[in-house]
C-alpha cells in the first residue's frame, strides 16, 4: 500500500440500478459517448514537471478508510493518474471505473465508484479530466443508493475547492460569521483568498463559494449552494468548532465532520 503525508490537508461512476429496460439502452448509449471520451483522454503525452503536482486519495465508505494517499503528476486524466497506482477495471470503452484494486461495483448492491475533485463531484468521464497543479482528486467507494444524485460535495478537503475550484477555475469566495466570531472570520478568509467577510444575513454574490462560521455542535459540511448545479456551481460551507484547528488541518477527511 503506498502512502504519503496529506499535505494540505471525487464524474462520480454512476451506476443505476437496472430496473427497467429503458435504462439499460441509457446506459449503453452513453457507456459508448464515453468510450470515445476515454480513448481521447488515454492518449497524448504523458505529464511533465512543469504541469505540478496533484493528489490522489482512495476510500471506501465516504473516506472511513483510506487505501491510497499519494502525490500524483499534474497534467495527466485522472483515468491515468488513477492506473497509475491502482489496479483499475472500466466497463463501457472505458467511461466507467467497474473496479479499483479488485474491489468491484455492484448495481445490486447499490455500490460504486465515485469520484471527486477538490471536493466536487464529477461532470464526464474521468479519462477527460486533466488534473492540474494543487488538485486533489478523491474516489471513493461507497452504499449510493440515499444520495447518487445529491451528494454533489463533499467537505473533507477543505480549504478546497476555495483555492483551485474544477476545470483550474476558482470562484471569488465569501466569508459570513454569526456574532461573536469576526476574528475567527478573517483569519479562514485569509486562508481561502476571500475578500469579502462580513456578518451572517449580508448579501453573497451569485457565483461566490461561501464559507459560514455559525455557532452550535463542532460540524464541517458542504453543499451546492444551487441544488443540482453540479461542479461549475457554488458551493457553501458550514462550520462550528475551532478555526485553528480547522486550519491546521485537524478535522475529519470524510465527507464530512463528523
Amino acid at each position: 500500500m503506498r502512502r504519503s503525508s496529506y499535505r494540505r490537508r471525487p464524474l462520480l461512476c454512476r451506476r443505476r440500478y437496472p430496473v427497467e429496460r429503458r435504462e439499460v439502452s441509457r446506459r449503453l448509449c452513453i457507456g459508448f459517448l464515453l468510450a470515445v471520451l476515454a480513448l481521447a483522454g488515454c492518449g497524448g503525452e504523458g505529464p511533465t514537471a512543469a504541469d505540478g503536482t496533484a493528489h490522489l486519495r482512495v476510500t471506501r465508505d465516504r473516506g472511513a478508510s483510506v487505501l491510497i494517499d499519494v502525490d500524483v503528476p499534474a497534467g495527466q486524466s485522472l483515468l491515468r493518474a488513477l492506473r497509475s497506482e491502482t489496479k483499475v477495471d472500466t466497463r463501457y470503452g472505458g467511461g466507467f471505473v467497474q473496479s479499483i484494486d479488485d474491489i468491484e461495483g455492484s448495481a445490486r448492491r447499490h455500490r460504486d465508484w465515485f469520484w471527486f475533485v477538490n471536493g466536487l463531484a464529477g461532470d464526464r468521464s474521468a479519462a477527460s479530466y486533466r488534473l492540474r497543479d494543487g488538485d486533489i482528486a478523491w474516489w471513493d467507494y461507497r452504499d449510493w443508493s440515499h444520495d447518487a444524485e445529491t451528494l454533489e460535495v463533499v467537505a473533507g478537503v477543505f480549504p478546497e475547492p476555495f483555492l483551485h475550484g474544477y476545470d483550474g477555475k476558482p470562484r471569488p469566495a465569501a466569508v459570513r460569521y454569526a456574532p461573536g466570531l469576526q476574528a475567527d472570520a478573517v483569519r479562514v478568509a485569509e486562508a481561502i483568498h476571500a475578500d469579502d467577510v462580513a456578518p451572517l444575513g449580508s448579501p453573497v454574490p451569485g457565483k461566490a463559494n461561501l464559507f459560514e462560521l455559525v455557532q452550535g455542535a463542532p460540524h464541517l459540511t458542504a453543499r451546492l449552494r444551487k441544488p443540482g448545479s453540479g461542479p461549475s456551481g457554488a458551493a457553501g460551507f458550514s462550520f462550528s468548532g475551532s478555526v485553528g484547528r480547522l486550519l491546521a488541518g485537524d478535522f475529519s477527511r470524510g465527507f464530512e465532520s463528523p
